[in-house]
């Protein structure tokens, strides 16, 4: 299990093809959080799940390693930096995002892909295409072209990215950064040069369709609310949303609150975000989780989006935002508002 070496110790991201993960799961990264890192665990905006302040060394990244085997959240030793899928959170994708991830891990050449480059599955709502994925499957499209099989024409897509890259003779991670890449992967795969995808919906919250969208602050789970989110899903699984919020089946949402999340778009914490900042990140010029937590409320009661940001990275930008609260040395610049 590799780590990524922070501010605060190390860092392992989890990988939730979909966001998918059912209560083994959220037992499993409850516990190792509470047993090797800080007590939290953060949402990402791939649907991922991240666990700080982990200490260094070999042993705890083999306990690590073997708690997530054991649970089934590490399936493929050779594969998994390039499980990157993000599915529509409220469609029923499941069996999809499984059938996806398993033909990614049995390509050996898909292990060529890097970290960073990102399976898309859209409903048709364009929720998943604003996120700008590598390889973009919506509503029985594969890149605007249609798919008898839609994993196995992203598996395709996902070769003429690799196909592409070698002829340009780059190391790019992703589609965007080859010259022309889009047009050329399309035209690759014989797709149109052109799609334009809806324009995406305000991010989920509350009641809907008969399952709860819960709101964690600040995108970070305590430990005792993963716990918590293992009872209530039973048999199913929950969702782990690139907003940094949480799908399961229909529950009280008094008891919801109660156990410290937000429950509807009312919820202060609704389109507020913040990057880790100090003392998690190194490169960072400011607690931007105290004053987002401070004076996140605020941007809420205006409806607008807003991230705080710890240096000019911006990491972890919803791509929704509409103010960006930004650290630097002679304090916080503020755009968009």
């Amino acid at each position: 299990m590799r780590l990524v070496a922070a501010a605060d110790g190390g860092l392992a991201r989890v990988r939730l093809p979909g966001g998918l993960v059912d209560a083994t799961g959220l037992r499993a990264l409850a516990s190792a959080a509470r047993d090797l890192g800080d007590g939290r665990l953060e949402l990402t905006s791939r649907g991922n799940v991240q666990l700080r302040a982990l200490a260094a060394g070999d042993d705890v990244s083999t306990e690590l390693g073997g708690r997530l085997a054991e649970a089934g959240l590490w399936p493929s030793l050779s594969h998994e930096l390039v499980r990157n899928i993000v599915a529509s959170p409220l469609a029923d994708l499941a069996g999809l995002v499984r059938a996806l991830d398993a033909a990614i891990c049995a390509d050996p050449r898909l292990a060529e892909l890097s970290g960073r480059f990102l399976f898309g599955l859209d409903d048709g709502s364009g929720d998943i295409a604003a996120l700008a994925p590598d390889v973009l499957a919506m509503d029985g499209l594969v890149e605007g072209l249609p798919a008898e099989d839609v994993v196995a024409a992203m598996i395709a897509a996902a070769h003429a990215f690799l196909d592409e890259r070698a002829a340009q003779g780059s190391s790019a991670w992703r589609v965007a950064e080859l010259t022309d890449g889009r047009a050329r992967l399309r035209a690759r795969l014989d797709a149109p040069a052109a799609w334009t995808a809806p324009p995406a919906p305000p991010a989920p919250a509350g009641e809907i369709a008969g399952r709860q969208v819960l709101l964690a602050r600040l995108g970070r789970l305590t430990a005792d609310q993963a716990d918590w989110l293992a009872d209530h899903v039973g048999d199913g699984t929950a969702v782990i949303t690139p907003w940094r919020s949480v799908v399961v089946p229909a529950v009280d949402p008094a008891g919801a609150a109660a156990a410290g999340f937000g429950v509807d778009a009312g919820s202060p914490w609704y389109g507020v975000s913040a990057c880790a900042g100090q003392p998690g990140c190194a490169k960072a010029l400011a607690d931007v989780q105290s004053e987002a937590a401070r004076t996140g409320p605020g941007w809420h009661r205006q409806g607008l989006s807003v991230h705080f940001s710890g240096c000019a990275r911006r990491c972890g930008r919803p791509v929704d935002t509409v103010v960006d609260v930004v650290a630097t040395e002679d304090g916080y610049v503020i755009t968009g508002a």
